[in-house]
């Protein structure tokens, strides 16, 4: 008998090795995305926040001062024809803006046409060439010092 008998060689045990990969894959992942990260431009204010801020009141100032006016304005199409409707007192006050009618499925039908309506606060203008479908019209006009706009969805038959 031999009292220096060999110890059994230990089997291989992949757990450190895992354990260290997978601390090694981690780190790695959070160093990338902390490095895309700040990279990433990260301006939540443009450079004229001020001006657009204004332009945004002014447009929320005058849908209310439209919305005042109850039921005086209005757009309607009937057989290629657009007809708008101002309050008369507007139209005595000689009201200028702009009509812009938008295509949501084609912006290059879009068109902007001039709003000059008469002593009645009407204006009729030819639409025969306006494609079928949705069209979201917009018309913004200032009576004096005051600017009016409202908006409002057509479907052209």
């Amino acid at each position: 008998m031999n009292a220096t008998a060999p110890f059994p060689k230990p089997a291989f045990n992949p757990w450190p090795y895992a354990l260290i990969a997978f601390f090694a894959v981690l780190v790695s992942v959070i160093v990338g995305f902390v490095t895309w990260s700040l990279r990433q431009d990260m301006e939540l204010v443009s450079a004229d926040y001020y001006d657009q801020e204004m332009r945004f009141q002014q447009r929320i100032n005058s849908v209310s001062r439209t919305q005042s006016l109850g039921a005086k304005v209005a757009i309607t199409y009937d057989a290629g024809i657009l007809r708008v409707s101002l309050p008369v007192e507007h139209g005595a006050q000689h009201a200028t803006g702009t009509l812009d009618l938008y295509r949501p499925s084609n912006a290059r039908l879009d068109r902007q046409l001039a709003l000059k309506p008469g002593l009645d606060g009407r204006q009729i203008l030819e639409a025969k060439n306006l494609q079928p479908g949705l069209w979201k019209a917009r018309i913004a006009w200032t009576v004096g010092k005051d600017s009016f706009f409202r908006d409002e969805s057509l479907v052209i038959p």
